[in-house]
């Protein structure tokens, strides 16, 4: 009985709906919506009056069908606001500093020196131990100006950076560092704003020049190194490069003899091996020619690259506590039986002075490395930040390259500055960029921890 009624209601709902349909004049066609408003100030409209409508007959519209209007294009998310959302005091650190949305377009380097001097020093947590080249060269610059520069690993930087930031804790005044993924996921942009960026104006385009640094190497982030991470062999023990094929790696004759910074505690090496999965296409193309057949992925592997990065976990790596000393343990003299290695192409430095011999494995398929970022950012809240500012400064070279500069000038480390000459046995940053992959931070922040988890998996 539910059902005969049930049905009755429906049967008086269809007759109801029918009358109103016929009774009701049909409806105009649907115009289509005015487009969104533009973010920017809309022009202003024409001060002139508008044409007058003709009093002759229209002409009559043509036979041929009208263009097809193209579909309208999904607008792209706006990039985050790294402003909206600081704290009262980050907001009037920024102002008294003049940084972040209060920095002037054009600088006053001498009042910012007096300053500096006032402050009296300048502290730097540096993922690099060339901090002690730029100390010296800029205290020599800045007398009364003491450089008290930190070398530290940089994911212990970093989480010493976010620690502090947390304990409400203002010690460091410049941070330079790797790993953009890690500062744009979580340390660049409120609440987390551990990390602000300060461009100075020498890089800024003028009327006589083009721009200095691309606007992608210094918004949101300034870019000091385009750093290169290759695989390398000892020359001393291999007259060619070894490796031809990147899935060589993962044969039985290289077991054991293949070493890099280990992924759980280097992010250069697990921003690399996480890049390697954002180009599936490229590496399932080179196992098909290293072993001359289509890869099949095992169980649970999303991509030809999980699978390398599975293949050489079980293959008895060699990891080390950074990717300096792989380079090390590749590069040192008198080895019978080295291995090869992921390490930093920088290293090379050390082979020009003799220290070290090893080379790239520069046609390695289907590539010998990656693009790695170094930043150069003021730190949140910064005690000294007119010495900060010098120091970025210094860091990123005058218009001749400027002696703070001069430690990273070095083959392997791509300057992003155009103005400054390549260093000799170097290699320009467009020219790098097409023997490495750029690792991309979104995609980085987004999968990193998964492929470090899966590499943890799959060790033996």
């Amino acid at each position: 009985m539910f059902r005969n009624k049930c049905f009755n209601v429906a049967l008086c709902v269809l007759v109801i709906a029918i009358v109103t349909a016929a009774c009701t004049p049909a409806p105009e066609p649907t115009k289509a919506p005015p487009p969104p408003a533009p973010t920017t100030a809309p022009a202003a409209a024409p001060t002139t009056a508008p044409a007058a409508v003709p009093t002759t007959a229209p002409v009559a519209a043509p036979t041929t069908a009208p263009a097809v209007p193209k579909p309208t294009e999904v607008a792209k998310p706006a990039a985050p606001d790294p402003y909206k959302g600081i704290t009262a005091a980050q907001d009037a650190w920024a102002k008294a500093a003049q940084v972040g949305p209060y920095q002037p377009a054009t600088l006053d380097w001498d009042a910012i020196e007096a300053a500096a001097k006032k402050e009296g020093k300048v502290v730097v947590y540096s993922a690099s131990s060339r901090i002690a080249d730029v100390k010296k060269s800029f205290e020599a610059k800045y007398p009364g100006i003491t450089v008290e520069g930190y070398d530290i690993a940089a994911v212990d930087l970093l989480t010493k950076l976010q620690k502090e930031f947390r304990s409400n804790i203002h010690t460091a005044d410049v941070a330079f560092v790797g790993d953009p993924a890690t500062q744009l996921g979580e340390m660049f942009y409120p609440p987390n704003k551990i990390l602000w960026t300060f461009v100075p104006d020498v890089l800024f385009p003028n009327v006589k020049t083009v721009d200095v640094i691309n606007q992608g190497d210094r918004d949101p982030m300034l870019v000091h190194i385009i750093g290169g991470y290759t695989w390398l062999y000892n020359t001393e023990a291999f007259k060619e490069p070894p490796i031809k094929n990147i899935w060589d790696l993962t044969k039985p004759e290289w077991r054991g003899r293949v070493t890099f910074g280990d992924p759980q505690t280097t992010p250069n090496t697990l921003n690399c091996f996480t890049s390697l999965t954002n180009h599936p296409d490229e590496m399932a193309k080179a196992y098909e020619a290293a072993f001359g057949k289509p890869i099949v992925l095992e169980p649970g592997v999303p991509n030809a690259g999980y699978q390398w990065i599975k293949n050489l976990a079980k293959n008895d790596p060699v990891m080390t506590k950074s990717a300096g000393d792989a380079g090390n343990s590749v590069g040192a003299k008198g080895q019978k039986n080295p291995p090869v290695g992921f390490a930093p192409w920088s290293k090379i430095r050390d082979v020009l002075s003799g220290n070290l011999v090893f080379d790239l494995m520069w046609n390695m398929s289907p590539v010998i490395g990656c693009a790695d970022l170094v930043t150069l950012s003021m730190v949140n809240q910064a005690p000294h930040p007119n010495a900060a500012k010098l120091m970025v400064r210094w860091y990123m070279g005058d218009d001749k390259g400027g002696l703070g500069r001069s430690p990273y000038n070095v083959p392997g480390d791509g300057n992003p500055r155009k103005d400054v000459a390549v260093p000799k046995g170097g290699k320009s940053v467009d020219e790098m960029q097409k023997l490495l992959w750029r690792n991309d931070p979104g995609y980085t922040y987004a999968n990193a921890i998964k492929v470090r988890d899966f590499w943890i998996a799959n060790l033996k």
